[in-house]
């Protein structure tokens, strides 16, 4: 599921590169080349760093981007406008039905659930995150890291809607939501280095972001794959193969980046949709005795092909996504299966008990 559904979410990244690079350099780097260097990028930064580098990127680009947007949308904000209450005023003038709920017609109730459902199962579904779950000294190093995950994604979150108000308003005739980053920073009172500095914090953040999605989906195939059909396989080879397998993903991404199939944001979605299909067994393993490996298994194919026809057809009945048909169907199967087949008691027994004893050794520490 990790290597089909994350290839359109590395894509994403290497996107959001393209249509940067090109839109502040006003077409002088054009789409593909941004994208060619972005996927070179990648690919060098994946082979000669690893997990801790990703973390001290992570955390340098995720300070980057956050002091840097916020001191340009302030510097849009006072600079343009005099100050919000200017700024809002101007919205209520020019653009009222920006200021309603749901807006003026995308963001219908329907629409709002099927764009957060996959997101509120993000660092459960998707490996690259649910990975650094494992990666904390202590339970407080954990809480912090999810503190700062949420705070961060708030903050980003309002920044990101002021943003693109401001830019409604600058760029009235703006075609494409995803060129509402590099249009506003391309501004001529946004000063060159400011634009710059945040260009670097973007850059970095979508190198990051795939980094991790290629170290995590090179080492699956791997340990996952390569090690279950050859367990008697060296780690050198091991580790020699993950490093060939991340080009190759990363080219299947970049000719996915080059299609364009949609907006950056419904993109994401999209991969984290399919991702979501893993949610029902991974509930089950921890909390259902009853599931089985069929039930797990069988959910994941059917709910996968589910909402992959759902996405690329464009078909939405009675209105709702596919995150959320392919969601029900998921779940549906995954107990079904589950309760017609037989399941390991043994084994869940014998895993209860070494979660009961790991959770004692930890209360102990």
């Amino acid at each position: 599921m990790g290597l089909i559904f994350l290839i359109p979410y590395a894509a994403v990244q290497l996107m959001g590169i393209g249509i940067l690079l090109e839109g502040l350099s006003g077409g002088a780097i054009p789409f593909l080349v941004g994208l060619v260097l972005a996927t070179l990028l990648a690919i060098l930064w994946a082979w000669i760093a690893g997990l801790r580098s990703v973390a001290w990127t992570d955390s340098l680009q995720a300070l980057i981007m956050l002091v840097t947007s916020v001191l340009v949308l302030l510097f849009v904000i006072y600079r343009y406008f005099g100050g919000f209450g200017g700024f809002f005023v101007k919205l209520e003038t020019d653009y009222p039905q920006w200021l309603t709920v749901p807006g003026p017609g995308f963001f219908t109730l329907k629409a709002y659930i099927g764009l957060t459902l996959p997101w509120f199962f993000f660092c459960i579904s998707n490996p690259q995150v649910s990975q650094r779950l494992f990666i904390p000294k202590s339970m407080s190093a954990m809480r912090r890291m999810l503190a700062g995950f949420l705070i961060f994604g708030f903050i980003y979150t309002l920044v990101s809607v002021m943003w693109g108000l401001s830019t409604k308003v600058l760029s009235p005739g703006l075609t494409g939501a995803d060129k509402a980053t590099p249009t506003l920073l391309s501004q001529p009172f946004i000063p060159d280095i400011l634009a710059l500095i945040v260009m670097v914090g973007i850059l970095g953040a979508a190198i990051s972001t795939i980094d991790s999605i290629l170290l995590t989906l090179s080492s699956m195939f791997a340990r996952d794959f390569y090690r279950g059909v050859r367990p008697q396989a060296s780690e050198e080879m091991e580790l020699r193969l993950g490093k060939w397998v991340i080009p190759v993903i990363s080219g299947v991404a970049m000719v996915f980046g080059a299609l364009r199939l949609g907006p950056i944001a419904t993109l994401s979605v999209a991969a984290s949709a399919g991702l979501l299909m893993t949610v029902p067994a991974i509930f089950g393993a921890f909390f259902w005795k009853k599931g089985t490996a069929a039930g797990a298994i069988w959910s994941m194919i059917i709910g996968g092909v589910v909402t992959g026809f759902l996405q690329f057809s464009g078909i939405k009945p009675l209105g709702h996504w596919p995150a959320v048909w392919g969601g029900l169907v998921c779940l549906v199967a995954f107990i079904g299966i589950s309760l017609l087949t037989k399941p390991p008691m043994e084994k869940a027994e014998e895993f209860l008990s070494y979660l009961e004893e790991g959770l004692k050794e930890r209360n102990a520490l």
